[in-house]
């Protein structure tokens, strides 16, 4: 290496292990504090749970080791989730890592794209159907009950929430710009959105679910998830 470099990477890692001064200082701390306060937005049910002292504590931690990369903070925490469940204090709160992830998925779906859903199919023709996720469609499967708890502190908060414990599926569906459906769901409903996303035809994700899962209605799931508007609807062929 030569000579001048290593002086240089010496005194340049010599540098930033110093306190942060002046002019940087103030650009740092305007930073952290407009992430601290994106995470508060993001994340609202992380900060009921943990309380608004902890909250900021914890999302100024956050936003040091992960600072945003773009100017803009609408979508700022997507690793939130992963980093909370590393965390040795979390072990008290095993279902804290879940309830942020329901709400990555609301943040998500809430700032998707548009797009016109899926309203009335054939049935003759559903089986050999492939079919598009719509485009502000979010779900996931959770260890957790998550979407139940978060799904609490939607209403005016009861004086427990005791939700029972066992995992759940989490569904946000934006159909139209101002309409949200927000719901649990469960393995079956998982199987076949999971099966329409990585390619399968609607026969062949519905077949699946109920070869799973044999007292659920595939049919009657799917028409739900269609209501939902949880699918794209075709784009016409052009003859």
């Amino acid at each position: 290496m030569l000579p001048d470099l290593a002086c240089f990477q010496r005194q340049f890692a010599a540098t930033i292990e110093q306190p942060i001064g002046g002019a940087m200082a103030v650009y740092r701390n305007t930073m952290i504090h407009g992430a601290v306060e994106a995470l508060a937005d993001n994340y609202p049910v992380v900060g009921q749970i943990v309380g608004e002292e902890m909250f900021e504590g914890i999302a100024v931690e956050f936003a040091s080791a992960h600072p945003p990369r773009t100017p803009g903070l609408a979508l700022y925490g997507e690793t939130f989730a992963e980093w909370i469940e590393q965390q040795p204090w979390a072990a008290d709160l095993p279902y804290l890592a879940d309830v942020a992830r329901v709400e990555r998925l609301h943040v998500e779906s809430f700032t998707a794209a548009d797009g016109e859903p899926l309203t009335i199919i054939d049935d003759a023709g559903r089986a050999t159907l492939k079919l598009k996720l719509h485009p502000a469609l979010r779900f996931n499967w959770l260890q957790t009950p998550a979407m139940s708890i978060w799904l609490a502190h939607q209403q005016a908060m009861p004086s427990e929430i005791e939700p029972e414990w066992k995992h759940e599926g989490a569904l946000f569906a934006r159909p139209a710009p101002f309409l949200m459906h927000k719901l649990r769901i469960g393995r079956p409903a998982h199987r076949i959105l999971v099966g329409i996303r990585l390619g399968e035809t609607v026969g062949a994700s519905l077949a699946a679910a109920v070869r799973l899962y044999p007292d659920c209605d595939g049919a009657a799931l799917f028409a739900s998830l269609v209501n939902l508007g949880a699918f794209l609807a075709p784009t016409p062929q052009r003859n």
